[in-house]
């Protein structure tokens, strides 16, 4: 069985090089089409070329929904719109 990864999606979060997004902006991918050692792996391409044409905030709004964390995590998502610090 191939191992399942959470991919980070850094675009729209706001996070710049070097920093994480939050655990919330992720969608789970196979260890190959994350890390590699695929040539068109999330990590090899890019970021932008990989997700090009996939709706990922679409991704990540099912998978907050689908969380047994939901409620904290849309709590932690109004706070941060409104500029409340973490």
């Amino acid at each position: 069985m191939k191992s399942v990864e959470a991919a980070h999606v850094r675009i729209g979060s706001g996070a710049g090089m070097g920093q994480k997004p939050d655990d919330w902006r992720t969608v789970s991918l196979c260890s190959a089409c994350h890390r590699g050692p695929r040539a068109d792996a999330q990590h090899a391409m890019g970021e932008r070329s990989f997700w090009a044409g996939i709706d990922y905030e679409r991704l990540i709004a099912e998978f907050i929904q689908a969380s047994p964390l939901r409620r904290e995590i849309l709590a932690a998502q109004a706070d941060r719109a409104l500029g409340v610090a973490a």
